[in-house]
C-alpha cells in the first residue's frame, strides 16, 4: 500500500492501532491517552485498550474517553486477571490496523508526529516488519535517568543482532500486523517477557529498524514487571527464551544461538552463587559448559563451571553436607 492510499483511506479502517495494556493504570492512563490523541497523522488511528481484571477505576477512566468520541477507542475488559503474556496477545489479537504500535499504560509519547514518522518509515520499505526510536528513561516524577536510549547507533539490525540482545523500549515499537498471530504457544511461558519475540519473528522474515528521535518516555516505575524481578529472574527467562527459539530457529543460527544461551547460563550460575546457591550454581554452570559447541566460550564456561565445582565443594566442606 502506497503512502497516497493511506491519506485516502476510509476513516472506517485504521491504519495504525494503539495497544494499550493496563492493569490498576488509573493515575497514568489520562496520560498515555493524552499523548496518543495528541498525535497529528495523515491517516485513521484506533486505540485498543486490553484490561487485565483492574481493581481500580481504570475502565472508567478508559470509558470516559471512548465516550468523548473522535478517535475510536475499543475496551477489551476482564472481570478477572489473565496475566500479561494473555492480555498483551488478545489485545494484539483486536487490532485492525496494518501496524500495531504499542503503548504501556504508564509510559507516553512526547512526539506528536511519532505515528506519522513510523508509518512513513514502515511504508518506504515492505520489508521493514518493526520500527522504533530512542526514548528517554525517566522516573515516575519526571526525573530524566538517561536522555537517550538505547545506546547504539539508528539505521537497520536484523536476526543476528535480535539473537546478540538487540532491545529497544516498548513505547517506541510498531510492527506489522500479523506478526502477533505467529507467536508460539511458549510466548505463554516467558512472562513477563513481551517484546523479545515479537522482534525474534519481525526478524526472521524482515528488517529492524531504529529511528534516530527521541519519541517517548519509558518510565521506570516502582514494582512493575520489568523493574520488580531482578537480575536472576531476568537471566533465566532469557535462558528459557533462548531454549524455546530453537523451536523455530533456522539451523545456520543454532550455533551463535547456543552460544549467547551459554553465556546467558554463566550469569545464573554467577547470581546463584552469590546467593548461596551452590548447588544450583554448580548445575547452571555445567548447562553453560555444555549448550554452545566445545570450543565457543571455553575460557568463560570453563572458569564459570571451576567456580561453581569449588564454592560448592567448600560450602559442602563446611556444612557437613553429601553431593547429590
Amino acid at each position: 500500500m502506497e503512502t497516497q492510499d493511506l491519506n485516502s483511506m476510509s476513516h472506517s479502517v485504521p491504519v495504525v492501532s494503539v495497544a494499550i495494556t493496563t492493569y490498576n493504570s488509573e493515575k497514568w492512563l489520562p496520560r498515555a491517552l493524552d499523548s496518543v490523541l495528541a498525535q497529528r497523522t495523515s491517516f485513521p488511528i484506533e486505540i485498543v485498550i486490553g484490561d487485565d481484571g483492574s481493581q481500580d477505576a481504570t475502565i472508567r477512566v478508559a470509558a470516559s474517553y471512548r465516550d468523548q468520541g473522535g478517535t475510536t477507542i475499543r475496551i477489551l475488559q476482564r472481570p478477572e486477571n489473565v496475566g500479561i503474556q494473555r492480555n498483551y496477545y488478545e489485545t494484539f489479537g483486536l487490532c485492525q490496523g496494518k501496524y500495531i504500535a504499542w503503548l504501556d499504560a504508564d509510559d507516553y509519547w512526547t512526539d506528536p508526529e511519532k505515528l506519522e514518522t513510523q508509518v512513513q518509515v514502515m511504508e518506504s520499505d515492505p520489508t521493514i516488519n518493526l520500527c522504533g526510536h530512542f526514548v528517554r528513561e525517566v522516573t515516575p516524577d519526571g526525573t530524566v535517568v538517561q536522555e537517550k536510549y538505547p545506546s547504539r547507533p539508528p539505521g537497520r539490525y536484523g536476526l543476528e543482532d535480535v539473537l546478540r540482545g538487540l532491545f529497544m523500549s516498548t513505547p517506541s515499537i510498531m510492527f506489522r500486523s500479523g506478526i502477533q498471530r505467529d507467536l508460539p504457544q511458549w510466548y505463554f511461558d516467558l512472562a513477563p517477557m513481551t517484546d523479545k519475540p515479537i522482534y525474534l519473528l519481525a526478524a526472521l522474515s524482515g528488517g529492524i529498524v531504529l529511528i534516530d528521535r527521541v519519541m517517548a518516555d519509558y518510565v521506570l516505575t516502582p514494582g512493575s514487571a520489568n523493574t520488580s524481578k531482578g537480575e536472576l529472574f531476568w537471566y533465566q527467562t532469557d535462558v528459557r527464551f533462548y531454549e524455546y527459539m530453537e523451536s523455530i530457529l533456522p539451523a545456520q543460527w543454532l550455533r551463535l544461538a547456543r552460544s549467547i544461551k551459554g553465556k546467558q547460563y554463566e550469569a545464573v550460575a554467577y547470581c546463584l552463587r552469590k546467593q548461596g546457591e551452590f548447588t544450583a550454581s554448580r548445575v547452571a554452570a555445567l548447562k553453560a559448559f555444555c549448550s554452545p559447541s566445545l570450543l565457543d566460550n571455553i575460557g568463560s564456561k570453563s572458569k564459570a563451571l571451576l567456580a561453581a565445582v569449588v564454592r560448592e565443594a567448600q560450602w559442602r566442606l563446611r556444612s557437613g553436607k553429601t553431593a547429590n
